[in-house]
């Protein structure tokens, strides 16, 4: 649980932060060109919440991008986690698909973007099958290490009690990987929403990495600040509903 007091210094941290930049960029020494000041970037979200950017309105942007990120990011959940599952139960699926994660493990996502635009063009189709691709392998190995992460003993144990497979898995295994589980899709979804943002940058008509890219085209430094900005608070976004998931669904975490 936070306290008031870490909220006070939470909140201390951050109008100290905006002080900092205030005073950075009031300094005569930086350009307003280089650094725009709070004050402008204020203006800047004003400005487009009211008449938009380049065609496109913030919320449209900000939509484009999280779609693009859930949607790759749920594909990889649902194929990542059972064959994860089974990787970590059967030696044989282990053996025959381990070598293929973990060779795409470590593979910069942007490395086949070129490939996938030249195989489902510029749409989304490429910008999600993109995102799947980061995200997969770090589900699929997050699945595995848990399941192979639980304790003999209580498997032992449900035996004991006359427990058959499939109750095993439902009732030991499974809430014993859980916790192992959402630890990666944690770090997926963060790898999944930094990619989204590095493809829109290369091909994309919306989006907030697409915004930041061509306001980068026309100097406008103040909508680019706006850009980093709106990513950072759509990506905490993004992390504290999964933590609130995490918490609600793996309620038993810490008690092992």
């Amino acid at each position: 649980m936070t306290g008031p007091s870490q909220r006070m210094l939470r909140a201390g941290a951050v109008l100290a932060a905006l002080a900092l930049w205030y005073v950075v960029s009031a300094v005569p020494l930086v350009s307003a060109d280089f650094l725009p000041g709070p004050g402008a970037v204020l203006a800047t979200l004003v400005d487009i919440l009211e008449h938009g950017y380049r065609g496109t309105t913030l919320a449209q942007d900000t939509f484009a991008t999280l779609g693009r990120c859930l949607a790759g990011f749920a594909l990889a959940i649902v194929t990542g986690v059972p064959l994860g599952l089974l990787m970590g139960l059967s030696r044989r699926v282990e053996a025959a698909s381990n070598y293929i994660v973990q060779f795409m493990r470590p593979l910069p996502p942007l490395s086949y973007l070129i490939l996938l635009i030249l195989w489902l063009g510029t749409g989304n189709s490429s910008k999600v099958a993109l995102l799947y691709l980061t995200a997969f392998p770090i589900v699929t190995s997050a699945a595995m290490a848990g399941v192979r992460g639980v304790k003999r003993q209580r498997i032992e144990a449900a035996l004991s009690l006359g427990a058959g497979r499939a109750q095993i898995l439902r009732y030991v295994v499974l809430p014993s990987a859980l916790p192992t589980i959402f630890t990666g899709l944690r770090i997926a979804l963060a790898a999944a929403f930094s990619t989204v943002v590095a493809a829109e940058l290369m091909a994309a008509s919306n989006g907030l990495g697409w915004m930041v890219f061509s306001a980068s085209q026309f100097l406008r430094n103040d909508v680019i600040v706006l850009g980093i900005l709106v990513l950072g608070a759509l990506g905490m976004l993004l992390n504290w509903a999964l933590v609130a998931l995490d918490l609600r669904v793996v309620h038993w975490r810490g008690l092992d």
